[in-house]
């Protein structure tokens, strides 16, 4: 069986990439797709958060392909026969008819590359009328099984690795970043965090990462009513493991691969 290139850009010819995503974003339920204050600037400020997205699912679905040896079950991740090729993008028309990204084959000069991305279009649209059954809409099994985050259980944070990684230390605020106490600060802060999740366990949402859930923690380091970043959780057998900090857009950005972020604190930094 055929092994696709996971990544959409070595997989397919792709002009005129950002009308795709504007035409995807007008397509698409509307969301936002985009950070009011963004850390970082992008040659896309319409859909920097829908890019990393399609991306994201992308990869995903070519991977899962990949990993499978019978074609039948391969083809509901990725539907790659004769002339097209397409995979379920996760997201829906206001219809809620689901959205697929559609490959021809690549008849153009100047990519040597075998597929030609022809565009987004819903389950209705004739380029798909001969592909029975269309590909499934991408999904993270442990969320599918309804696995909750227990604010119960104990959180091991790996403290040394955190803050003896540069990354990851230059994600936390600046002001605290050389405090002689900082290893109790953010343990003390994760703690505080568990104990808020308590009362509020809409605060927790869930990422992918490398097939696996986890969970995504908003950390309070200078403030009570404001994370300074998310902390990601490792599900263990009896408790949770601490081994890596993100800064918040990275936290929605990783959020959204699985689902639209629902938790206030992801949400108030979108437009």
């Amino acid at each position: 069986m055929m092994t696709l290139q996971t990544d959409l850009f070595d997989f397919a010819y792709v002009p005129e990439w950002y009308r795709h995503l504007y035409d995807l974003k007008c397509m698409a339920l509307p969301e936002a797709w985009q950070f009011k204050k963004p850390a970082v600037e992008t040659k896309n400020f319409e859909t920097p958060i829908l890019e990393r997205y399609i991306h994201t699912i992308f990869r995903k679905q070519a991977i899962e392909f990949n990993s499978e040896s019978v074609e039948e079950k391969a083809s509901k991740y990725f539907h790659v026969e004769n002339e097209c090729a397409c995979f379920h993008t996760g997201l829906y028309t206001p219809r809620y008819k689901g959205i697929y990204g559609f490959f021809g084959r690549n008849k153009k000069m100047d990519s040597m590359l075998e597929w030609y991305f022809r565009g987004f279009c819903d389950e209705l649209s004739p380029w798909l009328k001969y592909i029975e059954p269309l590909p499934e809409r991408p999904i993270y099994p442990m969320v599918q099984q309804g696995l909750n985050f227990n604010p119960e259980w104990p959180i091991r944070v790996n403290v040394e690795h955190i803050l003896g990684d540069e990354e990851n230390l230059e994600r936390l605020p600046a002001k605290i970043r050389k405090a002689k106490n900082l290893p109790l600060l953010l343990e003390t802060a994760v703690e505080l965090a568990r104990r808020k999740v308590v009362v509020e366990p809409g605060l927790v949402t869930a990422q992918g990462y490398m097939g696996r859930v986890q969970y995504l923690l908003p950390i309070y380091l200078t403030k009570m009513d404001k994370p300074d970043l998310a902390m990601t959780l490792t599900v263990m057998d009896g408790y949770y493991l601490g081994n890596t900090c993100l800064t918040l857009e990275m936290a929605y950005l990783n959020a959204r691969a699985i689902a639209k972020p629902i938790t206030p604190w992801l949400v108030e930094l979108v437009k």
